[in-house]
Parts: structure tokens; C-alpha cells; sequence
């Protein structure tokens, strides 16, 4: 089970990826007040900094996937390193909002970029065998990234401005593209890269408008605009489907959904993203309103699930590769169910106390479900499109992400009795009532993971 020198290489190659896109991730959004405030905009404008990079990566992942799996792995991967760097500068040095968003949407063509091609390494570059270990290292990477941002985005907001939490990607990325020069084997078996050009159309027109519909629903004066960018969702959808089936060259294979057995560890891997981001996207405000505790204190309190992974990941991932993934993945079910049952019995005279074994649940489910949930949807797929179904596990935790988001913050909001007005405006008082009523859902969509993971039996250990 040890791992190979080249072995090695390239999941340290894939970890720079994994962890830069992870820090950016968390510490924007701890910069994102001052943006508004030194551009003189409000919190709806502001969020388009997080929105458009949010839409490219997911419309883009898939695309690029396809790409690398030709055999382009090394190269593509360089130069998502070099587009998101060289993007980050352009973010930094911007003089207006809309300059920012502009450089945010190249910069999300990168991160969808290394976000294809990571979880690829895994496939082509680690004995199956290893699996496990090499998808707990994406996860554990991923961890460390999005866990340490609020610490480094907090430091530099202190010592210095917002422009810096984008130029710290700079060095970062030279350093990346020296270490994958050398670690990544040199491209070969390359296959001629037909790129599906109206499939790729399609899918990011139809995730563009799904993610502007979960963002922007509640907002006031959005409602036919929304209504406008449905129409456009499923018309994409359909005609997306309809490509792939007639094209030569499909992005996605559709008939790897024809086996139910691939559809439901897919489905359960989804849901478990929409259930644990959009959960942990409303702890926050959870923390600063009904807790008398300082930032330094509420960041050290979300840092608790991330820590947790950190310790578990690599552990997981070689008992998933000796012992099957079905066991872990319903004990990571089941932490998340835990997880989700925590914050519904939680109130704010209980104090902080409870967030130390709600985050250790999160951190257990977290930390498990890469070697367990994440590794079966590779599993189940065909062995020709094993590669490309380790990107959509990548897109699968975007998408799910974005939507739970929106998702738990509609649900705050109408729980709240507050629709159409932002989380951090609601009362504390009328918070807690939405906060409880958005974890009664959270709990549903928890025994529906254990469910959809049950029901698939294990592939077999080390499957290839």
C-alpha cells in the first residue's frame, strides 16, 4: 500500500491545485466587506465577485475534464495554474468593481481548470489500488486550503488591504508550475482532443442561469428575470442531452447513468454537498448573532471540521483501499445526520460548547467521504470513462455547494419570516427560528445520503 516516488509527486502536484483553489475560496470571502466599501457598492453587487467565479468553474469543469483526458493532463494543468496567477494579479491591481468581476471570471476558468484536471491524477497517474489514499489527499488538501483562509485572509486584512488576499495567489502559482514541471509526467498517448463545443455551450449557459437563479431569486425585482433564466435552464438541459446523445465525441458519456448503481452513489455524493455547505454556510452568521465571542474565536470555532479532516483523511483513505468504501461511506452518512440533528437542538444560551462535537461530526463526515463517497462514483463508472467521472465527482461537489448555499440561506430567510432580506440584517431573534427550520431539511437530505449509499453494494477492494 505505500506509495511509489512518482506516485508521490504527482499528488503533491495535484495538492498545490487542490489547496490554492481551497484558500481562494475562503479568503475572498473574508475580504469581500472591504471590496464593497472601497468600491462603494452594497453587499448584492459585492457578491457578484464570488457568484461569477462560482458559475465558470462548474460550467467549465466538465469541458476541460474531456480535454485532459485526451492526454493533455500536464499541460493543461500548467496552464490553469498560469490563468488563474496571472488573473489574480489582475484582481488585485483592479481600480473598479466590474474590472474585479471581469478578472474573476478568467480567474474561475482556471480554477475550473485545476478542478478538472486534480482529481484526474488520482485515475491516471495512482495505482487503483490507492484509490482511497489519493482522493483522501484531494479532500485532505482541499481542507487545509479552505481551513486556513479565514486565519491568512483575517492576517492580511489586519496588516495590509483586500488587494493582497488576490496577489498571495501569485507566488503560490509560480511555485506550482515549477513543482508540476517536475513531478507530472510528460504528456503521451495523447488522443486526438475533439472538444464537444456545443455540449460545452449548452452546459455553461444552463449552469450560468441556475446558479443566477439560486443567488438572485429572493432578491427583490428579480422575480421575471429568474423566471426568464428558468426557461433558459431546461431549454439548455434538453438541448445539452440531446447533443450528447448525437455527437461522436460526447463531453459525458450518458449511458454510464443507464447503471442505477452509478446514479445513486452520484446522487448520494450531491446531496451530502448540499447538505454539509449549505449547513456550514449559515454557522457563521449563526455565531456572530447569537454569540458573544470575538472573529479570532468564531474562526477558531469553524476551523474545528477542517482540523478534524486533516487528522482522519489519509487514515480513511487506506482503510477504504483494504477494507471496501460502502462501511465508511455510512459512517459518514451517519456523522452527517449527527451533524445536522446538532444544530437543530442547538441555542445560543448552550454557549459555543456544542460547536466542538457538531465540528468534529463534520470533520468526521468530511474527512471520510472522499475515500468512501467520492471514490465510488469511479468505482461504478466504466473503466473507459473512469477518468472523466473523477472530474465530475469535482463538479458534483461544486454544483452541490453552490446550491446549498442558496438553498439554506432561502431557507433561513423563510424560516426567519424575513423573504428578501439578507441573512445579516435578520434579527438575532428571528435568525434562530430560521436557522432551526432550515436544519429540519438538512436532516432529510442526511437519511436520504444513507439511503442512496446503502442501497449500492461495495465494488470490491482495489477495484480497478
Amino acid at each position: 500500500m505505500d506509495l511509489k516516488r512518482a506516485e508521490i509527486l504527482a499528488l503533491l502536484a495535484m495538492a498545490f491545485g487542490v489547496f490554492m483553489d481551497g484558500l481562494d475560496s475562503s479568503i475572498v470571502n473574508i475580504a469581500l466587506p472591504s471590496i464593497a466599501e472601497s468600491f462603494g457598492v452594497d453587499a448584492n453587487a459585492v457578491a457578484w465577485v464570488t457568484i461569477t467565479y462560482f458559475m465558470m468553474i462548474a460550467g467549465l469543469m466538465l469541458s476541460f475534464g474531456r480535454l485532459a483526458d485526451s492526454g493533455h493532463i500536464r499541460k493543461i494543468y500548467i496552464i490553469g495554474f498560469a490563468i488563474f496567477g496571472i488573473s489574480s494579479l489582475v484582481c488585485g491591481f483592479s481600480q473598479d468593481l466590474w474590472t474585479l468581476v471581469g478578472a474573476r471570471v478568467v480567474q474561475g476558468i482556471g480554477a475550473a481548470i485545476l478542478g478538472a484536471v486534480a482529481p484526474m491524477i488520482c485515475v491516471k497517474f495512482i495505482s487503483p489500488s490507492k484509490l482511497g489514499l489519493a482522493v483522501s489527499v484531494l479532500m485532505l488538501s482541499g481542507a487545509v486550503g479552505f481551513g486556513s483562509g479565514p486565519a491568512v485572509g483575517g492576517l492580511i486584512m489586519d496588516m495590509a488591504s483586500w488587494h493582497w488576499t488576490f496577489f498571495i495567489n501569485v507566488p503560490i502559482g509560480v511555485l506550482a508550475i515549477l513543482f508540476a514541471l517536475r513531478a507530472l509526467p510528460k504528456d503521451h498517448d495523447i488522443k486526438d482532443a475533439k472538444l464537444d463545443l456545443a455540449g460545452s455551450a449548452f452546459l455553461l449557459i444552463a449552469v450560468v442561469a441556475g446558479v443566477y437563479i439560486l443567488e438572485m431569486f429572493s432578491h427583490e425585482g428579480q422575480g421575471m428575470i429568474c423566471a426568464a433564466m428558468a426557461v433558459v435552464l431546461v431549454a439548455c438541459l434538453l438541448l445539452f442531452v440531446r447533443t450528447e446523445r448525437r455527437t461522436a465525441h460526447p463531453m459525458l458519456n450518458l449511458e454510464m447513468f443507464r447503471d442505477w448503481r452509478f446514479d445513486s452513489v452520484s446522487l448520494c455524493y450531491l446531496l451530502m454537498n448540499i447538505c454539509y455547505v449549505g449547513v456550514s454556510y449559515l454557522i457563521p452568521f449563526y455565531i456572530t448573532k447569537e454569540l458573544d465571542v470575538s472573529f479570532t474565536f468564531t474562526g477558531i470555532l469553524i476551523l474545528i471540521p477542517s482540523i478534524i479532516t486533516i487528522l482522519i483523511s489519509l487514515p480513511a483513505g487506506k482503510y477504504a483501499d483494504s477494507h471496501g468504501r460502502k462501511r465508511m461511506a455510512l459512517v459518514s452518512c451517519a456523522a452527517l445526520l449527527f451533524f445536522s440533528i446538532g444544530y437543530w437542538l442547538i441555542r445560543p444560551d448552550m454557549g459555543w460548547l456544542p460547536f466542538i462535537p457538531i465540528g468534529i461530526m463534520g470533520g468526521i463526515m468530511w474527512g471520510l467521504c472522499g475515500a468512501s463517497v467520492a471514490s465510488r462514483i469511479i468505482d461504478r463508472a466504466p473503466q473507459e470513462d473512469k477518468a472523466i467521472a473523477s472530474t465530475l465527482s469535482n463538479f458534483l461537489y461544486y454544483t452541490g455547494g453552490s446550491i446549498g448555499t442558496a438553498m439554506f440561506a432561502s431557507l433561513a430567510t423563510i424560516g426567519s419570516g424575513s423573504i428578501g432580506v439578507p441573512l445579516d440584517l435578520i434579527p438575532p431573534e428571528d435568525f434562530l427560528a430560521g436557522f432551526t427550520f432550515a436544519m429540519i431539511p438538512a436532516m432529510v437530505l442526511s437519511v436520504a445520503t444513507f439511503v442512496a449509499g446503502y442501497i449500492v453494494p461495495d465494488e470490491g477492494i482495489g477495484s480497478s
